[in-house]
């Protein structure tokens, strides 16, 4: 595939290329030399499984292997030790080598359901290869490449010296750690999230130290967790594993709430389209209109996504029976017997705005089925709320003039709006 074709699907999706003209003239350089370039990605075993998150990074350098290029991906279990302090308030604790060994070895076979192992197209290096047999003057040698108002001026670090907070000395080594790891392979590309941005640029300071091609750093944006808030991490507890089963895994994505943070309506839906699935930029545009003009609901654009994540790790016939799980435990099936055998009330004012989303937390309380809008808000977010029969795990949604709302087993109300 030609260069510009090759940068156009490498582009898609990612936060930023850093330098900006470096991919294109990594790639050029590539062609000409006619050998692949050499795209670095490093995981720590910092837990047992990989999850969704890990796995954004992942599809970008399969992308890499299915141009032709030479994927390395760097099972950190030196680098695991210490931790990666980035967007840490606290220092993190210490794993032992036990710990880290024990975590590494499914690392590969979940990292294999993403990446191609063909040997031609991927290598994998642990780097306590180089870095467990460093000696101290050696130590001394590469961290004499750094400097400690280079480190300081790092965000997260400069935030807890700021606040008297404590920093390990071990912590400002990690990105030094990292960055070594680009020089012992010779890096040509290095990915990473946002919020390893500092790390991959080290990488490119050192391996000019030592003279090397400096690599070209590829930032992709991180995945909120199912609390649409914290990216995905197992420390926050809103991580979808690529080893949970498939009712577990299905359930966890119809939670997401289809809004992230402050990132408009509609915004974790499609964000899981575009960086959980891979799915093209059109398909994500179309997706999202649908979204918008109610051609297609929330709850039907998760399910679908929920089926081809699944589908996607563990296989079609898993993603059938997960979505037949799911409906048969959150759908009711004869929602006229529910109607029987719930109150009726009628609100004495619209909570509709004029697009006709309403504010559910608001709504739950104006109804008397939760004391306050933030115990409704906890309710939803703890997928305790039935709309309809159907699960509802989103604060602000459509809503037509009457409707039946359940909490748990007992709660149940058909609520009607004024006209």
């Amino acid at each position: 595939m030609n260069a510009k074709d090759q940068i156009d699907i490498l582009s898609a999706g990612v936060a930023e290329i850093l330098p900006a003209e470096g991919l294109k003239k990594k790639i050029l350089k590539a062609e000409k030399r006619k050998r692949p370039l050499i795209v670095k990605l490093g995981v720590d075993p910092t837990a047992p499984d990989l999850h969704l998150g890990h796995a954004v990074p992942l599809r970008k350098l399969r992308q890499f292997q299915d141009l032709g290029h030479k994927a390395v991906l760097i099972i950190g279990d030196f680098t695991a030790r210490v931790g990666d302090p980035s967007g840490r308030s606290v220092t993190r604790p210490a794993l032992t080598t036990d710990q880290v060994k024990a975590n590494a070895k499914t690392y590969t076979d979940q990292a294999f359901k993403i990446l191609d192992d063909d040997p031609d197209k991927l290598e994998i290096r642990y780097n306590s290869t180089w870095l467990a047999s460093l000696d101290f003057a050696r130590l001394l040698e590469l961290t004499s490449r750094f400097t400690v108002a280079g480190l300081l001026v790092r965000d997260d670090f400069m935030k807890r010296y700021k606040a008297e907070q404590m920093i390990g000395l071990h912590e400002f080594l990690y990105p030094v750690m990292q960055a070594y790891d680009s020089v012992e392979i010779n890096a040509d590309v290095e990915l990473g999230g946002t919020d390893q941005k500092f790390n991959l640029l080290a990488g490119r300071q050192l391996q000019e130290k030592y003279e090397l091609e400096p690599q070209v750093a590829l930032t992709l944006p991180l995945l909120e967790g199912t609390d649409g808030a914290k990216k995905m991490s197992k420390s926050y507890d809103n991580h979808i594993g690529l080893t949970f089963e498939a009712a577990d895994m299905f359930g966890k994505v119809m939670s997401i709430p289809d809004e992230a943070a402050g990132q408009g309506r509609f915004s974790m839906i499609t964000k899981y389209y575009q960086l959980a699935l891979g799915s093209l930029p059109d398909e994500v545009a179309s997706i999202e209109a649908k979204l918008e003009s109610g051609e297609l609901h929330p709850r039907d654009a998760k399910s679908q996504l929920s089926w081809q994540i699944v589908s996607t790790y563990l296989g079609e016939k898993a993603a059938e029976d997960a979505k037949a799980d799911f409906e048969a435990r959150f759908k009711v099936k004869d929602k006229d017997s529910a109607l029987q055998i719930a109150d009726k009330m009628k609100l004495s004012k619209d909570p509709r705005k004029p697009d006709g989303t309403a504010y559910l937390p608001h709504v739950l309380k104006e109804a008397g089925l939760v004391s306050s809008s933030s115990e409704g808000r906890r309710v939803i977010e703890q997928g305790g709320l039935r709309v309809d029969g159907e699960l509802e795990g989103n604060l602000e949604v459509r809503l037509g003039d009457e409707f039946l709302i359940e909490i748990g087993k007992r709660k149940k109300k058909i609520i009607t709006l004024p006209s």
